[in-house]
């Protein structure tokens, strides 16, 4: 599940307010909770067993519920029917230690599911169960969002995707939104699909983007004891006191960036001996100190080459990074003889 906020522009393009966010509480959990539930009746060694020889039944006992789990809402009383394949019926009479029937009793759910030949009927409170934890981590996501003050002017909530087809859903994100609109495309969840082919063929329909991380580069710094530790401090082949493995923010998480705009870095000196690499980290953190911090990822690198001069005026480097698109540009202008290095590293 992905929670992202838009502001929509007076030409149709979209700037993008919120960075998106979410946890893994769409419809893919529920279905876990009915595979939870199966592993229970049948028992492991039937499920794996199932899956493994009869996949094919397996995927089309997903589709079924799919399409089922969207009209279940609050008030419904009627049980949900599942059709059970002749397969997982023969692995579980191979395998099983028990009768179904018996192993129901057991677990004291024989007044919420039934099994009658081959159909399943599982009561609606059990299903709506299934449903109780991820929306109400997503509402309270959707919440937490819509409550920062840069929040207050969000008039409309748009639901998509194969959840926002789901009667419990919509009922429950309707009544925590209040007076907001909300909105349900036809077929919501093929709308993703939709948007995906349309941005595709018009990338420029987002116009700005709010950072998910802190880039930046790492760099040797200049040493200060009243701010950094003894131990990362060394001298470089200039002879200059530095601390290794700093982090030099470009963009902050949190900050606007347009699309396609490039942000430059002037003046920064490569190591006089040794290869150079340019190495681009990512960090959860707004500001991070070090590129070994533990919210640091390295996302990318530019191999610089060695230096050819001795000076470090001669061997300066100007470094541009162009943000807004699902990838970020890195280059690297070696400024005494005009070579670009560029590399482009997909932030999917």
């Amino acid at each position: 599940m992905d929670v992202t906020v838009h502001e929509k522009n007076s030409d149709g393009t979209l700037n993008e307010l919120h960075s998106p966010s979410g946890g893994p509480w769409g419809g893919t959990y529920v279905d876990e909770n009915l595979i939870k539930c199966l592993t229970e009746l049948f028992g492991e060694v039937t499920m794996k067993q199932f899956k493994e020889d009869s996949m094919d039944d397996f995927i089309d006992l997903l589709r079924e519920f799919e399409m089922k789990k969207r009209k279940v809402c609050s008030g419904s009383q009627d049980p949900i029917v599942f059709k059970l394949s002749l397969s997982l019926l023969d692995c579980h009479k191979e395998s099983a230690d028990e009768n179904i029937a018996t192993r129901i009793a057991r677990m004291n759910l024989s007044e919420d599911i039934k099994i009658r030949k081959d159909k399943l009927h599982v009561s609606a409170d059990i299903v709506r169960f299934w449903f109780k934890e991820p929306i109400d981590n997503t509402v309270s996501h959707i919440m937490s969002i819509l409550s920062e003050p840069a929040m207050n002017d969000v008039g409309t909530v748009l639901l998509v995707g194969g959840f926002g087809d789901c009667q419990l859903a919509q009922e429950a994100i309707r009544k925590a939104v209040g007076s907001r609109t909300v909105l349900i495309p036809a077929e919501a969840g093929i709308a993703v699909l939709k948007g995906a082919v349309r941005f595709g063929h018009q990338p420029r329909l987002v116009t700005s983007r709010c950072m998910k991380y802190t880039y930046g580069f790492e760099v040797s710094h200049k040493f200060d004891s009243s701010k950094h530790p003894l131990e990362r401090m060394i001298v470089d082949s200039y002879g200059d006191e530095v601390i290794v493995n700093f982090f030099n923010s470009v963009i902050k998480k949190g900050m606007s960036v347009k699309t396609g705009e490039e942000i430059k870095i002037e003046n920064f000196c490569m190591p006089r001996k040794g290869n150079a690499i340019l190495k681009i980290f990512a960090s959860t953190e707004q500001d991070p100190e070090y590129t070994t911090d533990p919210s640091c990822r390295l996302v990318g690198t530019i191999d610089v080459g060695c230096a050819l001069w001795e000076t470090k005026q001669e061997n300066m480097i100007n470094i541009y990074f162009t943000f807004g698109d699902t990838e970020l540009k890195a280059c690297v202008e070696i400024l005494k003889i005009g070579k670009v290095l560029t590399k482009v590293i997909d932030c999917l």
